[in-house]
């Protein structure tokens, strides 16, 4: 900090630098240190959790081990042929008849 220019302290100076040491002497070693941690290491909702999660590969495993080994699943039954949903037409649709493919041509009479 830069003195005055006269090398004598001013009146707001001292009071200023007062205010801090006081303040500065509240500090403790014991406030430096970091807060110690609040509440439980292990929420209720996570032992919670972890029990579930247990029962439940025990529930997985014995149901496994209680299940008779050679018991096969049924097979499926054959597939079938998918019918026609839309019946066929009553009546066969018209076909017009074909006429001769080029003129006929007849031999001229001698």
């Amino acid at each position: 900090m830069n003195p005055s220019p006269g090398g004598a302290e001013t009146r707001t100076e001292a009071r200023l630098r007062a205010a801090l040491a006081a303040r500065a002497a509240l500090l403790t070693p014991h406030d430096l240190r970091p807060a110690a941690p609040e509440g439980r290491s292990w929420g209720v909702r996570r032992v919670y959790g972890a029990v579930l999660a247990a029962v439940a590969v025990a529930a997985a495993a014995a149901v496994l081990a209680l299940l008779p080994a050679g018991v096969a699943p049924s097979p499926a039954p054959p597939a079938q042929a998918p019918t026609r949903s839309v019946p066929p037409p009553s009546e066969p649709p018209a076909t017009p008849t074909p006429g001769p493919a080029a003129p006929s041509v007849a031999d001229p009479s001698p």
